[in-house]
């Protein structure tokens, strides 16, 4: 174990910062520079991190007056014709690399330094995407001895691959720090809080002010790209008022249609953010007020109190804005209900599961069934392929462990958000007599509807149905007596994705193989149809249908397996 004592704000500014020190690097604050550090001083340097606006977003901000290079961002766009001249023409070379591109640039790791950025990502990524979570490590294996690992909030070495723990362990320690102070809003409804109180408050004027905190700008990480929508819908945003930051999928380009990706300059007034612009990418302006939302009832939409709302907290650069150093925090609190001993049981049955399941695989294997052998979801979360066989990924259980022993208690120490929520009012529920059905309710709203407002009298507590009727005629201009149809047709409106995906599915055939430029061609002319602002990627296609890749000739073609995923 080593610690390092800086008395600057950035390493960038400490003279005896001269390269990003080898090992596991626990940096202690975010934005303190050394990223930078291995971008602006040493030779040349290979950075992975976890996200494609994390790339582009460094990429974005050289040259500069601190270094007069260029940094390349490479993700699975990059053409290797692309990085191969960019090194040939670049000394010493710069290269910002999603981790799972980080093997196609793996051939250059013989004369450049290794970093991974954002460590902490690793695990909470691993069940995601085993494969390149799992090649990262492996790479980064090869070259322990000379790799850093770059985290604020690293994960505790004991679930992290063993050979970790045999490298440099260093700690950086800043005499010169920041104290960010938050402005805690505890709502039993952390999403309709945020647009109640903040979003539609802020439409309807020019700036705002909370808890003497004026701001004309919001700046909002919220982990859900269909709340997002909905807020920005629910609140009737002006769309050119709006950015948003999220993961790159067709899956996200048919939920944000015509909100645009923000990508650099000046921020829009309202810019929401998902888990992926949480890490590392640096936002400068002078009147925005950062404001997280953390729903602790679904593990996805939660903040991290350790690691994500650290992250987020710090992506506001910008020392100007009299907000700096504030932010808002609207969150809930949720009893978990399943004690730690429970979970960690549920997390053992699993791993027999699994382990069973590999055993079932091989005997399939060895006997010629693997045509008819199924896999499931967890079987992929669970498992690595090598070859034609699968192992346990050690590291998905990891994370599970970590999740049920350090991060579930973040949300009861450590952070204080153990307040009361809101008083709220509760009525009771008037009984529809037993001889009305869902039918007489329809017939009842289509005889005395006006532009679809009815006076629903012993009928007004909100029942089922009725949200179910009412939404019919909102959204389609008709009712329903059918009222599983019905339910279905409006769980459906707004899921274009799903439309998208029945779509493309119906222009291939199974069996039949297509090439790239095939493939993308079909996509392109569905995207246009549904007027889809995305480039077709003949890779867009792996995540709808059962494919594999074949050589043809020497020609690379995709071959239908099953129209099922």
């Amino acid at each position: 174990m080593k610690t390092i004592t800086s008395d600057y704000e950035y390493v960038t500014d400490d003279p005896t910062f001269e390269t990003v020190p080898y090992g596991y690097i626990n940096k202690t604050v975010c934005g303190c520079g050394l990223t930078s550090l291995a971008i602006e001083k040493g030779n040349n340097t290979i950075i992975a991190v976890p996200t494609i606006y994390l790339t582009i977003n460094k990429a974005n901000q050289y040259p500069s007056t601190r270094y007069n290079g260029t940094v390349l961002p490479v993700w699975s766009d990059t053409s290797d014709s692309t990085i191969e001249e960019y090194v040939r023409f670049n000394y010493p070379f710069k290269i910002m690399v999603t981790y799972d591109s980080l093997p196609r640039v793996e051939y250059l790791l013989f004369k450049s330094r290794l970093i991974i950025d954002e460590s902490n990502e690793l695990l909470s990524k691993t069940k995601m995407k085993p494969e390149v979570i799992n090649n990262v490590f492996k790479i980064a294996e090869r070259y322990k001895y000379t790799v850093s690992f770059i985290s604020a909030t690293p994960t505790p070495l004991k679930y992290m691959p063993k050979w970790i723990s045999d490298i440099e362990q260093v700690t950086i320690k800043f005499t010169h720090t920041y104290k960010v102070v938050p402005i805690l809003f505890s709502r039993t409804y952390p999403f309709k809080a945020l647009k109640d109180e903040f979003i539609i408050p802020l439409k309807d004027n020019d700036t705002i002010t909370v808890a003497g905190k004026t701001f004309g700008k919001v700046l909002v990480f919220l982990n859900t790209v269909t709340q997002i929508v909905e807020i920005i819908k629910g609140s009737e945003l002006d769309i050119n008022e709006c950015g948003i930051i999220c993961g790159d999928s067709l899956k996200n380009d048919t939920k944000i249609m015509g909100i645009t990706r923000y990508v650099k300059g000046v921020l829009p007034k309202f810019l929401f953010c998902t888990s992926s612009g949480f890490c590392g990418i640096d936002l400068y302006d002078s009147e925005v007020m950062t404001i997280i939302v953390s729903n602790t009832r679904k593990n996805w939409q939660m903040i991290d109190m350790l690691t994500d709302l650290k992250q987020a907290v710090s992506r506001q650069r910008n020392k100007d804005n009299p907000n700096y150093g504030s932010y808002i925090y609207i969150y809930n609190q949720s009893i978990f209900e399943k004690s730690d001993e429970d979970l960690l049981r549920i997390t053992q049955t699993i791993y027999s599961k699994i382990i069973q399941a590999i055993k079932l695989w091989d005997y399939a294997k060895e006997n010629n069934l693997t045509d008819g052998y199924s896999i499931s979801n967890d079987f992929n979360r669970y498992t690595l392929k090598e070859g034609n066989d699968y192992i346990l990924n050690e590291q998905a259980f990891n994370a599970d462990e970590y999740f049920i022993m350090e991060t579930r208690k973040q949300y009861t120490v450590g952070f204080d958000i153990n307040g009361c929520f809101d008083e709220c009012q509760v009525s009771e529920n008037i009984e529809i007599p037993s001889d009305i059905g869902y039918k007489d309710l329809v017939d009842f709203f289509n005889e005395t509807n006006k532009d679809g407002y009815v006076e629903w009298s012993l009928f007004s507590t909100r029942h089922k149905w009725i949200y179910i009727i009412e939404n019919s005629y909102r959204l389609f201009g008709r009712t329903w007596r059918d009222y599983t149809h019905a339910r279905k047709m409006i769980e459906n409106y707004d899921n274009v994705y799903q439309q998208v995906v029945l779509d493309i599915k119906s222009k291939f055939q199974t069996g039949i193989r297509y090439s790239r430029k095939e493939v993308k061609s079909i996509l392109a002319d569905v995207y246009s149809e549904f007027k889809i602002n995305r480039t077709a990627k003949h890779t867009d296609l792996f995540n709808i249908i059962n494919v594999k890749e074949v050589k043809v000739n020497g020609d690379r073609m995709i071959e239908i397996i099953s129209k099922s995923k």
